[in-house]
Parts: C-alpha cells; structure tokens; sequence
C-alpha cells in the first residue's frame, strides 16, 4: 500500500511480483528538495525490475541485483543529465527464493525489515542520522526527532557511479517489510513489530499506514509486507 499523505504529490514507488523464478520486492522515495522525485522514483523501480528480470537467466542474484542498482543509478543519471536536473531516489531492494534465501540492495533511507516474534532486524539508514547513531552521538530513539533525520550520505542519481549496500539473509518463518521513511521515521520499532505480527499481510499494511498517520507523519508512506511461512 502505498498513500500520498500531507503531500502535493507522491513521490514513492513500489514493486511487489515474482520475477524470472524470484520474488521481488522494492521501494523507492523520490527525495525531497530535488526536481521530479516521482520521476526517479518509478524510474527506479521500472529499471531495477526489468533489469533483475533478464539478470536472473544469466547470473547469481547478488550479482544481478548489483547489476540492476547500476543500471536503475544510470537511467536517473542520465535523465538529469539530458534535462539539467538533479533528480534522485532511496531504492531498497529484496529478491526472495523460494527457500527463503534473501539478497537485498539498499541506497538511501528506505528500509527492509526482516520480523519474527523474537527479533527485529533491519537495514541500515545510509543518512547523517545514522552515522550520529553509528557513533554513540545518539540513540535510535533520539534519531526518530532528530532535525536532521531526512538528510541523506547517498541517494540514487547524482552520480556516474554508485555504491550499494548489500546484505544476504535467510527470511524463511519471518516477515518481510519493505517501507519508506514515511513509516519507520515515526514509528517505533516495537510498534511495527506488533502490528506485522498480528494480522495477515493486507491487515498489517493497513494498520502500518494508519500507525503513521497517528504518529503525524508529513510524508508519503510506502509498505510491503510479505509472510514466509
């Protein structure tokens, strides 16, 4: 589900299907303060998925993965480039097999989560908030109203080359979310957990979205939600 909020416009993507004998699931938040977000943003996600797809018939998914972030940076790239902008997107980015295994991509603030009813964990924010936090500066907690939680050390777009965060996880028996900072900038951690806990997937997305309009969230809010039995 993905909602426009407080928002003129929304800016966030989405993509949630099988692909090529692989689940994949990605979100996308165009950055504000940038021209043509939404642009980026489906950009993104259109590129990475279509990417992925062939990708998948002639390598290992870590690699096609890398491959479809590098090809989903230089469409926006070159999008700037022909229309003297300075365009840019999160892009967060999970490929699931069906034995659970998990290769995931991240540039930017938006995040997966992987839940169980023991443990949350999650990607890390590549922002100016979480290097605070990396550092002991301060808490995750203080890091939900820290001022300057929306300024971001990397984003997809701005440059010839780009360096993508990956992680390799096993998911089976866990909840996969997909969110962009909409979400987790306002809700706590034990309050998501909670929610994708109790219901279907359908239940929790509702209930996600309705959690950060309660917290007063000013921005689009962006989740997928998949159960691994």
């Amino acid at each position: 589900m993905s909602e426009q909020g407080s928002r003129k416009q929304n800016e966030d993507a989405y993509f949630a299907g099988e692909v090529a004998g692989y689940y994949l699931f990605a979100v996308a938040d165009g950055l504000g303060g940038h021209a043509r977000g939404d642009v980026a943003s489906r950009m993104a996600v259109t590129v990475l998925v279509e990417t992925a797809g062939v990708g998948f018939l002639e390598m290992e998914p870590v690699a096609a993965l890398e491959h479809a972030f590098q090809r989903a940076n230089s469409a926006v790239y070159a999008y700037n480039r022909d229309n003297h902008l300075d365009s840019a997107t999160t892009l967060s980015a999970a490929i699931v097999s069906d034995s659970g295994r998990c290769w995931i991509g991240t540039v930017g603030d938006s995040r997966i989560y992987i839940i169980t009813t023991s443990s949350v964990w999650h990607t890390r924010d590549q922002s100016y908030v979480q290097e605070l936090v990396d550092a002991g500066v301060i808490s995750p907690a203080e890091a939900i109203i820290h001022p300057g939680r929306n300024i971001l050390t990397r984003a997809l777009g701005l440059e010839a080359g780009l360096e993508v965060e990956i992680d390799e996880r096993d998911i089976a028996r866990s909840i996969l979310l997909v969110s962009s900072d909409g979400l987790h900038d306002c809700v706590p951690e034990g309050v998501i957990q909670e929610i994708v806990l109790a219901g279907d997937p359908d239940e929790a997305c509702r209930r996600l979205i309705d959690a950060a309009r309660d917290a007063v969230s000013t921005d689009n809010i962006t989740v997928v939600v998949a159960r691994w039995s």
